[in-house]
């Protein structure tokens, strides 16, 4: 006998015309993220081991956008996860190097489920564009928090706390001013806020796949903290990481849809331009089929992840199952656009010089990003009670 399925919305109809707001987001953001990034800049950039472009990350802050799904009352603008999520599809297609996802979603919605002072605090300083915050979970390739996979130690002294440990996978954390830290206590997991500069961090660059999102080792040696330095005091189910982790899941589909769209817009330009035995590539059946195959599956990638940003938060079954199959489908489908995206270029999509391998990186380095498509179809299959 089957066992019954928690999740049963299978035949919701979703509704994915944008309102007025969410087009003047989506036009404006695109319209100036067009006039201030060039790819091929950004190949140069990569190639310099740019590690900020400081001026993209200022035009974030001129405009606001850290603030957008910020409450009023916090300081923010109180835009909905939808409408802040458009930004992100239209960040995803310029790929532009910004801890806009490590410090603008990861730690911001750490902040806002953490401790009110401490969200007083600081929510100002990261929404402002005043600092830069990261966040540092895994230590090793199974992207899973348990007590097999975290050993960093948060110790209680008669001052506070003291924390051990080495973090890896750390976003933009050479340039970031604080890092949300989980540790594991005596007696449950928390996140604790740490200084960048605090005695006993070291910071150390790591090679990136992706290099429009630098990673980072931080080691933590006899790190003093303060009381107040908790941040979260996770329960035994990790329900408020996971929420923060659902909500960035849905923001990180979009920029996968994103660049999803790049990559079929390059294609099709291409195909259109590229003449071969006199005629364009575009003419050619191999050619059209992989591109109508690109847009089909772009398509589909799009509805999972605007259900994913558009879910009632509220309801923890339906986010988590739109969160992981935003994270398994989108994950899967930017890999092979981005992938068919090279096979329509040819020998020059293998090229350096050419921007189809960016994407190519970043559609790898985003499908490890906060957990694999494994992991999140293991979660699909735990909630229809499999």
């Amino acid at each position: 006998m089957i066992s019954e399925i928690k999740y049963k919305n299978y035949n919701k109809i979703m509704q994915f015309t944008l309102t007025d707001l969410q087009t003047e987001i989506k036009e404006n953001s695109n319209k100036l993220l067009k006039e201030n990034i060039d790819l091929l800049e950004t190949i140069q950039k990569v190639d310099d081991n740019c590690r900020l472009d400081e001026k993209v990350w200022q035009l974030v802050i001129d405009q606001g956008w850290l603030a957008l799904d910020v409450p009023e009352e916090d300081g923010g603008l109180g835009f909905s996860n939808t409408d802040t999520a458009i930004l992100s599809e239209v960040l995803g297609y310029y790929m532009p190097i910004i801890p806009i996802f490590s410090s603008g979603v990861v730690f911001k919605h750490i902040l806002l489920n953490s401790k009110k002072e401490k969200k007083d605090e600081l929510l100002t300083e990261i929404i402002s564009g005043q600092k830069i915050g990261t966040f540092a979970v895994y230590e090793n390739d199974k992207y899973e928090i348990n007590e097999n996979t975290i050993s960093t130690q948060l110790t209680t002294t008669d001052s506070g706390f003291k924390l051990n440990g080495l973090k890896k996978y750390v976003m933009f954390g050479d340039v970031s001013n604080y890092i949300a830290v989980l540790a594991k206590s005596e007696d449950s997991f928390k996140f604790v806020l740490v200084d960048a500069d605090a005695e006993g961090v070291e910071v150390k660059q790591t090679t990136s796949l992706d290099q429009t999102r630098p990673m980072c080792e931080v080691k933590m040696e006899d790190v003093q903290l303060e009381q107040d330095s908790v941040l979260i005091d996770l329960d035994s189910e990790l329900s408020e990481w996971n929420k923060v982790k659902n909500i960035a899941l849905g923001y990180l589909a979009m920029e996968q849809v994103g660049a999803s769209q790049a990559c079929l817009d390059m294609s099709t330009k291409y195909a259109k331009e590229r003449i071969q035995f006199g005629r364009p590539i575009g003419s050619f059946q191999a050619i059209q089929h992989i591109c109508a195959n690109m847009l089909m599956q772009l398509e589909s990638a799009k509805s999972v992840a605007y259900s994913a940003v558009r879910v009632d938060y509220l309801d923890d079954v339906e986010t988590e199952m739109s969160s992981m199959l935003a994270k398994s489908y989108c994950s899967e489908v930017f890999n092979k656009i981005a992938g068919d995206n090279i096979q329509v270029h040819g020998g020059i999509g293998f090229t350096w010089e050419h921007p189809a391998h960016l994407y190519f990186k970043k559609a790898k380095s985003d499908s490890l990003l906060l957990g694999t498509p494994k992991l999140a179809r293991d979660k699909i299959a735990e909630l229809l009670s499999l």
